[in-house]
């Protein structure tokens, strides 16, 4: 099996680079095998290495940090188990690609046409997966502990051809993930093809794809500019992006020191976080105009949001299918509240 593969494979990185030795269970030391989902040129991604270095410095240099980015320890849909199953220190991973598993950190992560802004997203994961029990029962039943939190500015389509109206979406075949995205699509008369990020540049290019669903600091940093030129400034929502989480166990075994040394870590990535999102959208718009793409004036904004119901409310009535209404009810509630819409 590829997973007991890529099993043995990290338990061969350990032996050859070196795997946290620690002085006690309670204080790691030596160097994390961070397995990354994405690349290393994403914005999110250069929020995780300040948090590397931020942790190496409070730890006075004792605890390093090895990034495998895109894959190179494991797909986005093996890094759950891994991580659970300590064959890494640290994994980061999208929960929407673990719907099954994660339906409650899936939805601030994948639920369209919610949020307005990134940063509220990401605080409202991380209020969550923080305080809320039914999201600590989800994290503590997969293994794993969120420890950095992410979040991606609002998604837009970048299209082989220009996409203006709500008409011009029918048909298209577009880039998805998860659960929820593939169900505006197919609301919007378009077809959804669910593959992960670093696949959609090469699916545009060889034509199996005809509009990525991304944010536009995304599509920068994945060239789409290159294979798709016309980009619709359709606002479809922000999200929660992917977490970076370690095992359940190993977070609980950490000293409260150790935990607060992490925690002020996260605190000053998040920060550089938020405030990167407004600046890197820019810079990737010139960027992307640089290599002659058009950018749409979408016209039909109203028509989407009549069409593709309330994404909560349907999101509510999926997990009472489930015999989750409770969890859910929970989950809606507090994130309403959050976001003033009570």
């Amino acid at each position: 099996m590829k997973l007991t593969r890529l099993i043995a494979g990290a338990a061969f990185c350990v032996a050859a680079f070196g795997a946290v030795q620690p002085a006690s269970a309670e204080d790691p030391s030596g160097t994390w095998r961070w397995a990354h989902f994405s690349a290393e040129a994403w914005g999110s991604s250069q929020a995780d290495k300040l948090f590397a270095e931020e942790l190496k410095e409070l730890t006075d240099g004792k605890l390093d940090t090895r990034f495998y980015w895109a894959g190179a320890m494991g797909s986005g849909t093996e890094l759950l188990e891994l991580t659970a199953n300590n064959a890494v220190d640290v994994g980061s991973f999208v929960p929407s690609y673990f719907p099954g598993q994660m339906p409650l950190m899936s939805l601030v992560n994948s639920i369209p046409l919610t949020f307005t802004d990134p940063v509220v997203a990401m605080e409202v994961q991380q209020k969550l997966a923080m305080d809320n029990p039914y999201f600590q029962e989800e994290l503590k039943k997969n293994k794993v502990y969120p420890i950095l939190f992410h979040g991606l500015a609002p998604y837009r389509l970048q299209c082989t051809t220009p996409v203006r109206k709500i008409e011009d979406i029918k048909g298209l075949r577009v880039r998805t993930f998860g659960e929820w995205p593939p169900k505006m699509f197919e609301q919007l008369g378009a077809v959804p093809v669910n593959i992960g990020m670093v696949e959609v540049y090469e699916a545009l290019q060889r034509g199996s794809l005809d509009c990525a669903y991304l944010s536009v600091e995304g599509a920068g940093f994945l060239k789409i500019g290159e294979v798709a030129k016309y980009w619709s400034d359709i606002n479809l929502g922000a999200i929660a992006a992917y977490s970076s989480f370690v095992s359940y166990d190993t977070y609980q075994s950490w000293s409260d020191e150790f935990k607060a040394k992490v925690a002020e870590a996260a605190s000053v990535a998040e920060a550089f976080e938020k405030e990167s999102f407004a600046r890197l959208e820019k810079s990737t718009m010139e960027e992307a105009a640089g290599l002659g793409v058009e950018f749409v004036k979408f016209e039909d904004m109203d028509k989407v949001n009549e069409v593709v119901p309330n994404m909560l409310d349907a999101w509510v009535k999926s997990m009472c299918g489930m015999d989750m209404c409770e969890a859910a009810e929970s989950t809606v509630a507090e994130i309403r509240s959050m976001i003033g819409n009570d």
